[in-house]
């Protein structure tokens, strides 16, 4: 029974921290590419998190190859991580001019995940040890 235990935080673990790492790697192969461009922050959209609290996602405006494009972030926050009128830091596909994302915006959830998969898989080894030796047990 504790090997079932262990083996569940273990490859929990790893699983969350695999899942992290190439969320990391697929944004950042699909930017290689891109244009960084500065764009400005014009307006928010709100939406409520599963708390009934209010999320702020900044709509920005930007220009590229003199054509003005107007999108909205896929990363929310709260409070509003900028103003309007604020510069925002952002990545535009040159194939297709209208498909941009916020620079720097895999951040908090992927590595949060990456970190917090290795942390339980950790957990997992040091509860192996602990079964291995005996200092654990269910009885």
């Amino acid at each position: 029974m504790e090997w079932v235990l262990v083996a569940m935080f273990i490859v929990g673990g790893a699983l969350f921290a695999f899942l992290g790492y190439k969320n990391l790697i697929s944004t950042r192969k699909k930017h290689a590419d891109w244009i960084a461009v500065e764009g400005t922050v014009i307006d928010f959209s709100e939406q409520p998190d599963d708390d009934g609290e209010t999320l702020y996602a900044p709509i920005y405006r930007y220009t590229i190859d003199g054509n003005e494009h107007t999108a909205p972030s896929k990363l929310s926050s709260r409070p509003p991580a900028f103003k309007v009128g604020d510069p925002i830091a952002l990545l535009v596909n040159p194939a297709r001019s209208n498909e941009s994302d916020v620079a720097g915006g895999t951040g908090v959830f992927t590595y949060g995940l990456i970190v917090m998969g290795l942390l339980v898989a950790a957990l997992g080894l040091f509860l192996a040890w602990l079964v291995y030796t005996g200092q654990m047990t269910f009885e």
